[in-house]
């Protein structure tokens, strides 16, 4: 069997751009019936019914008609009333001609690798800049600016497609790999390099308070670090005007060469760390449940932390890397925003 650092040539810029054509392919028809569902009226009822003075809703005069919509004006996307923490003072400033930012610190401690036995505590940055359909965000920053809801991912972001209930966007963001060095139980294993990766994600609001969504990341670098595939099915739950509650499932998928590098053995490894070769196939690895909370301590300041618990599966369970095969980790901080 060839050593791991062998497997790291055969990952082409042609597999990832067969990858991301599939992924484009595919959420095609998923577009045409999101921009279907967001013209029809009776997905505009309920925020009628919710926009409705206490005594009921207002009755038109007689004669009045409301004026057809012009088609070649642009459409307002939805707002959803759920995205927002809390509503801010400048309403009537243009989102595209705004600046966002958002700069924070946290705390977080979380199991030292996948399948770890002990705790590695940290302090790290976080914080987003939004600037139309572009944006960069570090430390999960970009959820916190009330802007949407969780959202795993980091690095620079684009926008490909926005409607009102649907949106697909394209991120570039670093993976930092694993330095084998700070573990003792995985010394004579080769490290895990450090790797650029596409990630191309769908989001859909199901109500007011459901989202779903699904993700693809891929090494665009050839550094044998693979495909990985996301999903997260989340609930909001506001407990106040300036306070929200998160709790979702999520789940996740590697490919053969993503689940070499994160929990394979290579034969050329054996004598050097004491382990048996273990080549580990794609699969389901991990599943996961997350509570997050936020609360706007003021119209700039945000004090936000989350737990979660996660639990290996398949050959990630049965690597012979593996201590545990569930970890919990926790995160606490604070944030200002603009």
């Amino acid at each position: 069997m060839k050593p791991l650092h062998q497997h790291r040539q055969h990952a082409t810029p042609v597999g990832t751009w067969i990858v991301a054509a599939i992924g484009l392919c595919s959420a095609a028809p998923v577009l045409a019936w999101s921009d279907a569902l967001d013209e029809s009226p009776v997905d505009q009822l309920p925020m009628q019914l919710a926009q409705a003075p206490a005594g009921g809703p207002e009755v038109p005069a007689a004669g009045d008609r409301p004026s057809p919509r012009d088609p070649s004006a642009p459409r307002q996307l939805r707002n959803w009333s759920q995205d927002r923490l809390p509503a801010r003072d400048n309403e009537g400033e243009a989102d595209e001609d705004r600046v966002r930012w958002l700069l924070g610190v946290a705390a977080n401690t979380s199991p030292n690798f996948f399948g770890g036995d002990s705790q590695h505590f940290k302090l790290k940055p976080v914080g987003a800049l939004e600037w139309g359909r572009w944006r960069l965000s570090a430390g999960g920053g970009y959820g916190l600016m009330g802007q949407g809801r969780r959202d795993r991912g980091s690095g620079a972001q684009a926008m490909l497609r926005a409607t009102d209930r649907f949106n697909l966007s394209l991120s570039l963001n670093i993976d930092r790999g694993r330095d084998v060095a700070e573990t003792e139980r995985l010394k004579g294993v080769p490290d895990v390099r450090a790797t650029l990766r596409a990630r191309l994600r769908a989001r859909y609001n199901l109500t007011e308070r459901w989202t779903a969504s699904l993700a693809a990341s891929q090494d665009i670098l050839g550094r044998g670090r693979g495909m990985e595939l996301d999903g997260w099915l989340g609930y909001r739950w506001p407990i106040s005007t300036a306070t929200r509650l998160d709790v979702g499932l999520g789940a996740s998928w590697g490919n053969s060469q993503y689940m070499r590098s994160q929990f394979g053995v290579p034969q050329s490894a054996v004598a050097s760390s004491g382990y048996r070769a273990f080549k580990p196939g794609g699969g389901l690895y991990q599943t996961e449940l997350g509570v997050d909370l936020a609360h706007a301590l003021s119209r700039h300041w945000v004090l936000f932390g989350g737990v979660r618990y996660a639990r290996l599966h398949g050959d990630a369970r049965r690597s012979p890397l593996t201590v545990r095969d569930s970890g919990v980790s926790a995160t606490i901080g604070i944030a200002w925003r603009n």
